[in-house]
């Protein structure tokens, strides 16, 4: 960063920055101390196939991630897109590069590599976090723009492991959710009746969705799980909504956009991130999130 020069003040003045989100550690630091707290609950659930990401575990793969895309070049004020499947990978990819002190760049998981590239031209980005089925149509894009690293999740020709960014030894997690465990895809919060956590100020943080604006997910609690969709929409749209949905402490399910009925069953959810004009059975209005 240049002497003199603000992190903002660089963002305002550089276009090719402008249509990245803000390098918002603090949302990220709010965050993970939620998941601190929340004990063994399940934080994120790959509806495909049932695997799950308890709330320590999704702090420690953050924190992990964060640490190492510092090493590998990702510094204080960079882009990085990400374009991936679902919304388990999204929420631990954004996340993990706030936590860096970096800015997002989400990319709709259907775009094709000239959309990819596009979008990494117009917001800076050195770096981009992909899943390994979308890995062909990440590094088509990537060659096309200024990207110089493309890193995914589960193993691609030609990309960097994800798992790679986490470190060796006792402390290492693996770049996929943990399998599920006998009858808990069935029962997120298997271990324990969750309490409200407490310290820090952060139990206010449950009841975000009470500000009263339309649509802003009003009533959203730490009790409530989440279906998504794959990232769609607008980047910085869709990320709030995850946001949205970690910050109250309630569980993400991701899953692809015709499962979204049956993952309503299945997981007992109660509200969907979802595209405009999708059709969710069985949840009012008000608990359907559309990503336009």
């Amino acid at each position: 960063m240049e002497r003199g020069v603000t992190i903002g003040e660089r963002m305002e003045t550089d276009p090719r920055r402008q249509s990245a989100g803000p390098p918002d550690r603090a949302l990220t630091e709010r965050i993970l101390q939620i998941a601190d707290e929340a004990g063994y609950r399940a934080a994120l659930i790959d509806a495909t196939d049932g695997s799950v990401t308890p709330w320590p575990r999704f702090a420690s793969t953050v924190r992990a991630a964060a640490r190492g895309l510092a090493r590998r070049g990702l510094a204080e004020g960079d882009t990085a897109g990400v374009f991936v499947q679902d919304a388990v990978r999204a929420a631990i990819a954004v996340n993990a590069i706030r936590a860096a002190g970096a800015r997002t760049c989400l990319i709709r998981s259907d775009a094709s590599p000239a959309d990819i590239a596009a979008r990494l031209n117009a917001c800076g980005a050195r770096v981009l976090i992909t899943s390994a089925p979308l890995a062909e149509l990440a590094a088509e894009g990537a060659d096309r723009s200024r990207v110089r690293q493309v890193i995914a999740f589960g193993e691609a020709e030609g990309t960097t492991p994800f798992s790679s960014l986490l470190g060796s030894g006792r402390h290492s997690q693996p770049d996929e959710p943990a399998a599920a465990e006998p009858g808990f895809a069935e029962k997120p919060g298997f271990t324990h009746e969750p309490g409200r956590p407490e310290g820090n100020g952060l139990a206010h943080e449950r009841d975000l969705a009470d500000s009263g604006e339309p649509g802003s997910g009003r009533g959203l609690t730490y009790r409530d799980v989440v279906v998504a969709c794959p990232p769609c929409g607008g980047g910085q749209a869709y990320t709030a909504l995850l946001d949205l949905t970690l910050l109250t402490g309630a569980t993400l399910v991701a899953t692809p956009r015709p499962l979204v009925p049956a993952a309503i069953r299945v997981y007992k959810g109660s509200a969907a991130i979802v595209p405009p004009g999708t059709a969710v059975p069985g949840l009012a209005p008000d608990r359907i999130f559309p990503a336009a």
